[in-house]
């Protein structure tokens, strides 16, 4: 399948701010289930970007913005071709006790053990996972919809209850949430029974889905690997899913995050739209062998960039970093 994404994103303030440093992570990875035919970022105001691999390689755009602004818009466009392995193919022989951190071959999944802020862990927890039984011999495929059941019995999908930096005791204390608190629980469950789970952000081709989107992968053992899994839509990923970046929960994958200097309020906007298309448009033809393209210009429609007083010495000194905000997968 063939997938056009489009995901922008626009950060306003209700005064001037500077010194605008945040990175993205909006690119989609190339692997054996998806090939990304090309991805192009565009800025506004016009700034160069630094792109670099975090610590679990995916993709970082580094974006500067010093000069005085109101508002900034980013526009992430990029192609996707999925070809996905028949994930209950793959693990069809596969069982609880063939994926645990004991077994042959595990050392890449070892650091997707360890709990975090946002994959927290407690009493809440030891009786969560003591309503699964014991699950050793049950089948992966068995398992991860146990799971899944387990949780949405729990916690209903739910919008504006939670926020991006709610934990997952806190999401199954409120009995709400959306696809990140789902997949924040889900893998708290696997890593307390000792299976190695890891965070997916990324996108999904589904009508009405206007939100960058998020599910799981569990370590199926060394001989397959990694298979996502959809705790939202209780299903194994198909051709529908596009992945852009994996860590050890939201915290390490955020499509947008920085900070500013300034005394103002912000607000976010964002807006994705993925579809599918018959072919790659002529223009984006060997996209990825180009340099990055970024674009930017005046919204006042003027040929120039607009000048904007810069603070005193005084209100400078007065101005701390504040934090960019998040947006949060629904």
């Amino acid at each position: 399948m063939l997938l056009r994404i489009e995901h922008e994103t626009v950060l306003s303030y209700d005064s001037p701010v500077f010194e605008h440093v945040f990175e993205l992570r909006m690119a989609p990875v190339s692997d054996d289930d998806q090939t990304s035919l090309g991805y192009r970022l565009r800025v506004s105001p016009l700034v160069p970007s630094t792109p670099y691999r975090d610590g679990n390689g995916n993709r970082v755009e580094l974006i500067t913005v010093l000069s005085p602004c109101q508002k900034i818009t980013v526009r992430a466009t990029s192609f996707v071709r999925t070809h996905r392995r028949p994930a209950s193919e793959r693990i069809a022989e596969v069982r609880v006790v063939d994926t645990g951190s004991d077994q042959p071959g595990a050392l890449d999944a070892l650091e997707y053990l360890g709990f975090t802020s946002l994959v927290d862990r407690g009493p809440w927890l030891d009786s969560l996972v003591s309503e699964l039984g014991s699950s050793g011999d049950w089948p992966l495929e068995a398992f991860v919809g146990k799971v899944t059941a387990l949780i949405k019995s729990r916690v209903k999908y739910e919008k504006s209850r939670t926020e991006a930096g709610t934990p997952a005791s806190e999401a199954l204390k409120l009995g709400a949430g959306v696809c990140q608190d789902f997949s924040h629980l889900f893998i708290a469950v696997c890593r307390r029974i000792g299976i190695p789970c890891r965070y997916v952000s990324g996108y999904i081709n589904q009508p009405g889905e206007i939100e960058s989107h998020a599910w799981v992968q569990v370590w199926a053992g060394a001989a397959q690997g990694w298979v996502d899994y959809d705790p939202t839509h209780s299903c194994l990923v198909g051709d529908d899913h596009v992945v852009v970046a994996i860590g050890r929960d939201y915290g390490d994958v955020p499509p947008n995050r920085g900070a500013w200097r300034g005394d103002a309020k912000e607000s976010i906007q964002v807006g994705v739209r993925v579809q599918a298309v018959p072919r790659l448009p002529a223009d984006w033809i060997d996209a990825d062998s180009l340099p990055l393209a970024i674009t930017g210009r005046d919204p006042s429609g003027g040929g120039g960039s607009r000048r904007q007083g810069r603070p005193s010495v005084r209100q400078f000194q007065r101005m701390l970093y504040r934090q960019q905000q998040h947006q949060q997968q629904q």
